[in-house]
């Protein structure tokens, strides 16, 4: 269609439009908003690309041009980098600026070895097998030091390397403590990481909706208090509380807040399921009574952690309320329930009775850890006879069982330490024997490559060589076009550095690679002359880096935690029969002849431990065959059941004295036992599904051999008090076979 018809000219589209100037404005806009959006997205990223260039760039200039120091100027840039980029200190700006000073008599003792032991390479490679061991299995001790691992580790690899220099030694410590200052100082006052709620917050938090929930004593479902008691019971799981703030290291108060979480959790779950079998019918007076003990210990609980103040004995949330309450209504629930299961043996009303003392069980134990948690260590001697046994063990007696529980070649994370520590004592003698020019690079390039397993380290390499490559390349052109103009360097170091740290973690390994082979040769142009030949040495030592962490990854446990994750799996299984078979015990014959609470615990901590680690391990490592995985967190829940009955039951009062009682209990727990070692057996064979369901508590056989009691009897009768130790026993054997099954359906 011509214009005379009617169609106006596209040049006039473009007039009306208001022509390119405005498009390209449109163009700017919409570019500035979305790209602020971007930025705001990844706050954490940007934040520290920024704080890590600015302290570098301040470290290097203040060393370099303010005091001419060559090597203070470098020790002070790639601490920075190292603490900085490299690591990975979780938390905010506190809690990172916390974690980076704590590291400075680490660091110190670290450069002060890898000066002196450059000695002789023997020298140099037996200190980084060691040192490399150790700074990597340091992980074990928590979220912190674990991720400050990997910075450790190149403050001993930077000064390893000839030249032989033990005078340059003070230089190099003041290179370090001024770049530690200068990081910490960026961490607390640029773009700090906002803080977090601490997380005797979340535990006041679950106690508090707990209590909410507790006071209501019947009519229809409370759908916002029990939606409130959820998302209080999710906020304490440790995948969604941050790294920093989880209760992970082995002292006395993170063991106490872990206890205090998952003992919350259990509170609110059996509130929460008490409130869904009820429907509208009204509480009965005990149970009424019971709901009311707990809100009140509930509240004064949540009371003490927003306070916070530290307790002496006896002091803080008082248990005895509740306890009173408690006593004679689980001997109550035992009789009655023992006449009703005549008609009942599928356990469904003994569950139902059970909850609100299970809760209320909970109330005590959750009021007992926090004040175990703020200081008062007497809680070890409740009446109750509740397992806080570790409430007076040493600081250094908690350490050393978490530091040696991994001390096996089935945890992880010993894998992971000797993997990294014989790749990077390889790459040592190998850059010693072939004298490389910046063997430095090599080890690096080794430390950052290797991953848990050979599919990951192999792809990790391929995009390494490929950045490496192409840095390299614009690397050599920087050089060869800028020469020796320092004035240059200096002022594209900031820029160069900025866009590295930032683009790496956008965009990728390679990205990250090629960033950082330019911030290297802008910053050694200005140290030392240098051609453009630095690019393809660069390239040579990441090449030998690369293969050197490759060989390891096929050689030392190649598929990660792929088959670990079973054989932990199967052991904390075996662990949880042998707890049952050791609890069963204890609670008949009630001595401490079998198994005490210090080793039954103990026992199945460890294997849980190890099985966390493993789980957590390969739900990062990327898989084709995710397919037909059994439900790894029920067995977890499984270990915990197991080990919350130890707490539990021997220190019960009364005593299982009926000979044909105590028979069918053992002869319960024995099956039960019998299960989870089958389940570990089928595990560690990778078949199938197992060929046999989970056996159910044979109910008719107890009370074909339970003596008949009074209903009208005493609350102290010895009889009833047996009945109240009996019925928990069956509770708890009766939680780990519904344990059992969930695991049993997903195989």
């Amino acid at each position: 269609m011509s214009p005379q018809q009617g169609q106006p000219p596209r040049s006039g589209s473009r007039h009306a439009a208001g022509g390119p100037v405005r498009a390209a404005q449109r163009r700017l806009r919409y570019v500035l908003k979305h790209g602020r959006q971007g930025l705001r997205g990844q706050r954490t990223v940007v934040g520290t690309a920024v704080r890590v260039t600015a302290a570098a760039c301040i470290a290097f200039y203040l060393c370099r041009y303010g005091f001419d120091r060559t090597v203070m100027s470098v020790y002070a840039t790639f601490t920075v980098v190292s603490l900085g980029v490299l690591a990975r200190i979780p938390g905010s700006g506190r809690q990172r600026t916390a974690t980076t000073l704590t590291a400075l008599p680490a660091g110190l003792a670290l450069i002060t070895l890898g000066t002196l032991l450059a000695v002789q390479t023997w020298a140099a490679v037996l200190g980084m097998l060691v040192i490399g061991f150790m700074v990597a299995y340091a992980g074990t001790t928590g979220p912190r030091i674990a991720g400050a691992a990997p910075g450790m580790q190149l403050l001993y690899i930077l000064p390893c390397f000839p030249p032989y220099a033990p005078d340059a030694l003070g230089q190099r410590l003041s290179g370090f403590l001024l770049g530690a200052a200068l990081l910490a100082l960026a961490q607390r006052f640029v773009l700090p990481e906002p803080d977090t709620p601490p997380y005797r917050g979340l535990l006041a938090d679950a106690a508090d909706a707990a209590a909410v929930l507790a006071d209501r004593h019947g009519g229809p479902a409370p759908m916002a208090e029990l939606a409130r008691a959820h998302a209080a019971g999710d906020a304490l799981r440790p995948s969604q509380v941050p790294p920093a703030d989880r209760p992970a290291s082995p002292g006395l108060r993170h063991k106490a807040m872990g206890h205090a979480a998952e003992t919350a959790r259990t509170l609110l779950a059996r509130l929460e399921a008490l409130h869904a079998s009820a429907g509208p019918h009204t509480y009965r007076p005990e149970t009424v009574a019971l709901l009311q003990g707990i809100s009140a210990t509930a509240r004064e609980t949540a009371g003490a952690l927003r306070e916070g103040k530290r307790l002496e004995p006896g002091e803080g949330p008082s248990t005895a309320a509740l306890q009173s309450l408690l006593a004679p209504a689980r001997t109550h629930r035992a009789v009655d329930t023992l006449v009703r299961l005549n008609s009942d043996d599928r356990l469904a009303y003994l569950r139902r009775r059970s909850l609100v003392v299970q809760a209320a069980d909970s109330a005590v134990v959750l009021a007992l850890a926090t004040r175990l948690l703020l200081g008062d260590r007497s809680v070890d001697r409740n009446p109750a006879g509740h397992a806080f046994t570790y409430a007076r063990t040493h600081v250094l007696e908690l350490w050393w069982h978490r530091l040696s529980a991994h001390l096996t070649p089935r945890s992880v994370i010993f894998q992971n330490a000797c993997r990294f520590a014989l790749g990077l004592a390889a790459a040592r003698a190998i850059a010693g024997l072939l004298d490389l020019q910046h063997g430095f690079w090599v080890l690096l390039a080794t430390l950052t490559l290797t991953r848990t397993t050979s599919l990951e380290t192999w792809s990790a390499v391929r995009q390494a060589l490929i950045g490496t490559l192409v840095g390299a390349v614009l690397a050599g052109g920087l050089l060869a076009l800028v020469h020796d103009r320092i004035t240059v360097y200096a002022l594209v170091l900031p820029v160069v550095m900025l866009t590295a740290f930032t683009a790496g973690p956008l965009r990728g390994l390679a990205w990250a690679q090629g960033g950082f082979t330019l911030v290297v040769a802008t910053l050694f142009a200005q140290v030392a002359p240098v051609t453009w030949q630095l690019a393809p040495v660069r390239l040579l030592d990441v090449l030998v880096g690369s293969v050197i962490g490759l060989t390891c990854g096929l050689l030392a446990w190649p598929r990660g935690a792929g088959s670990e994750v079973r054989r932990s799996m199967a052991a904390l299984c075996s662990a949880i029969a042998d707890a049952i078979g050791q609890t069963t015990t204890r609670v008949v014959e009630h001595s401490d002849v079998v198994g005490t609470p210090d080793t039954t615990v103990l026992m199945v901590n460890r294997a849980l431990g190890l099985a966390r680690e493993s789980l957590a391990q390969y739900q990062c490592e990327p898989r084709h065959d995710v397919a037909g995985q059994p439900d790894w967190p029920a067995v977890l829940v499984a270990a915990a059941d197991a080990r919350r009955g130890e707490r539990l039951l021997p220190g019960r009062p009364g005593r299982i004295t009926h000979h044909e009682v105590g028979t069918w209990l053992r002869h319960a727990a024995g099956n039960t036992a019998a299960d989870y070692r089958a389940l570990a057996q089928h595990l560690r064979r990778h078949q199938g599904s197992p060929h046999e369901r989970p056996q159910h508590l044979d109910i008719r056989g107890l009370l074909e051999v339970a003596p008949p009691i009074p209903r009208d009897g005493s609350d102290h009768d010895p009889r009833a008090v047996a009945a109240a130790l009996l019925i928990d026993s069956v509770i708890w054997l009766d939680a780990l076979t519904a344990d059992l099954n969930r695991i049993h359906q997903e195989l």
